[in-house]
């Protein structure tokens, strides 16, 4: 039987990034990636002609997460501002709401109902912009709303309760929200609020993106994991099972799939890097006071899709989300080469959503059985029903002379005058030079990212993940990644629940000899 010191299951950037900083401490690594040819797990970015096309983590909030910015310091990875949550203008009246809810945009709306649940002026930007991750921590174990501990609701309920936000508010946030709201999941309330206000924050906040894409961070790690003398990569490898050598035996024997069969390796410790999806397969290995605690969390099935277009309707100066709700999305951005770069005039436009809007476009998925990365120019029906979407509304504002924010070029707004629907309709669909699309909720993720449920105490479950064994008292078994922290849906969670494991692992014992 091959034997580690330790082994890591999961390449993602929390495997990576655990590898890289045990190996760096004496210890020797041995790390397991199902796929044979990708490793960075959910970071996925694609050159799609000249666009930088981030199918996975797209805009990380640096100045909030230093762990994320620290790690792109000692990468040489730099970073270039993004857009933040917005909501799109909405012109339909809502006089069937409230006085006080009257003329809010959705994500008005939402501030406001999470402003009331904490007791606060919905205008007190200040006490948002003035909270630190300790206030979130004693929100998140203290926090109540009518005597009940925020923690113990979910995020619907808590909005929906007396005093808060009227049922047809809710209704409009819910449907016109170009944002992730997430209110039919009713996921934990103190954690989605804590979200939120950190989102929210106006001071102390940048919005980024990685500077050549998302996929640097990847490149930079790999490139320190492959030159490290203490770190074995062993891509094409699936953790298949895992038990102590014996009873009350701290050593565990892991069976391994690899691309020639089946092989064991005995590991003194062993961290489970995995994606929710494939750590809950090997749920029946785990102890079962952490087994029953998997479910803790609930994964959002979140989808992308792309089009680059050679003859882009919509000016350098779009502002992104305008006519998200024309189609089945949650956000829209819009993307153009500078101005002073634009050596083609080519365009590119980003529809990002949860549900339900991912399963309309989930449906053009060719091969779902085996959807590990990006298709890319496989479906044309996705481009007809883009371009059906973009002609019919385009067509209306047009014609009905409707004030709108989505900022037409001169060129566009002369040829789509002179139009028919279905002549516009195939000019965009001859226009779509490439095209792509990512579904997150595919094997082997399951999810893009995730929330805590109701009624979990988030913090207890981190502490059981960091360090757990089958009766050893070796605390040799760890689970990190974005999941199980306090810090979802970011890069910046899954770091820290390395801080976490990693505090739990003892120094590699210092050689006499070296003395």
């Amino acid at each position: 039987m091959k034997k580690a010191d330790i082994v890591i299951a999961g390449g993602g950037i929390a495997g990576l990034v655990c590898a890289k900083r045990l190996a760096d401490i004496g210890h020797h690594i041995l790390i397991l990636e199902a796929s044979s040819d990708r490793w960075g797990g959910r970071i996925e970015t694609e050159d799609m002609d000249g666009f930088i096309a981030e199918y996975g983590p797209m805009r990380f909030e640096p100045t909030l997460q230093p762990r994320f910015a620290q790690l792109c310091a000692e990468l040489g990875v730099g970073l270039v501002d993004f857009s933040g949550p917005s909501a799109e203008a909405i012109t339909a009246a809502d006089l069937d709401l409230p006085e006080a809810e009257q003329g809010l945009n959705s994500l008005q709306l939402l501030k406001r109902g999470i402003m009331l649940i904490m007791g606060r002026d919905a205008a007190d930007q200040a006490w948002i912009d003035n909270l630190t991750e300790t206030d979130y921590m004693r929100l998140r174990k203290h926090a109540q709303l009518h005597g009940q501990p925020l923690w113990d609701m979910g995020f619907w309920n808590a909005l929906s309760a007396q005093g808060i936000l009227s049922h047809r508010a809710l209704v409009k946030l819910r449907d016109t929200g170009t944002f992730y709201h997430m209110i039919p999941e009713n996921l934990n309330a103190a954690e989605w609020i804590i979200w939120w206000l950190r989102a929210l924050k106006t001071v102390g906040q940048q919005l980024a993106c990685i500077a050549g894409g998302s996929s640097r961070l990847t490149d930079e790690l790999m490139a320190r994991l492959r030159a490290h003398p203490n770190i074995t990569l062993a891509g094409g490898h699936t953790l298949l099972a895992f038990k102590p050598t014996g009873l009350g035996q701290a050593a565990l024997e892991l069976d391994v799939k690899t691309q020639s069969g089946t092989t064991q390796i005995q590991a003194e410790r062993l961290v489970l890097a995995l994606p929710r999806q494939p750590l809950v397969k090997l749920g029946t290995h785990l102890p079962d006071h952490i087994a029953e605690q998997l479910d803790s969390v609930n994964g959002f099935p979140m989808l992308k899709v792309f089009f680059v277009c050679n003859t882009p309707w919509w000016t350098h100066e779009q502002a992104p989300q305008q006519y998200a709700n024309c189609m089945p999305t949650r956000e829209i951005h819009y993307f153009r080469r500078a101005p002073g770069q634009d050596h083609d005039g080519h365009g590119m436009v980003l529809l990002y959503m949860d549900r339900p809007s991912t399963e309309f476009w989930r449906h053009y998925i060719v091969d779902a059985e085996r959807h590990d990365r990006a298709e890319v120019d496989q479906n044309a029906r996705i481009v007809d029903a883009f371009a059906l979407f973009v002609a019919r509304d385009v067509k209306r504002s047009l014609e009905s002379n409707q004030t709108t924010s989505l900022k037409l070029t001169e060129h566009a707004r002369r040829i789509f005058s002179e139009m028919s629907l279905n002549e516009a309709t195939s000019y965009i669909r001859a226009s779509i030079i490439t095209y792509g699309i990512r579904d997150w909720a595919r094997a082997p993720y399951g999810a893009a990212n995730h929330g805590w449920q109701p009624g979990v105490r988030s913090w207890k479950v981190m502490d059981a993940f960091k360090a757990f064994d089958f009766g050893s008292g070796a605390k040799n078994v760890h689970i990190v990644g974005e999941a199980y922290s306090d810090y979802q849906g970011f890069i910046e969670g899954a770091l820290n629940s390395v801080e976490l494991a990693m505090a739990m692992v003892p120094p590699v014992p210092m050689d006499p000899h070296d003395e």
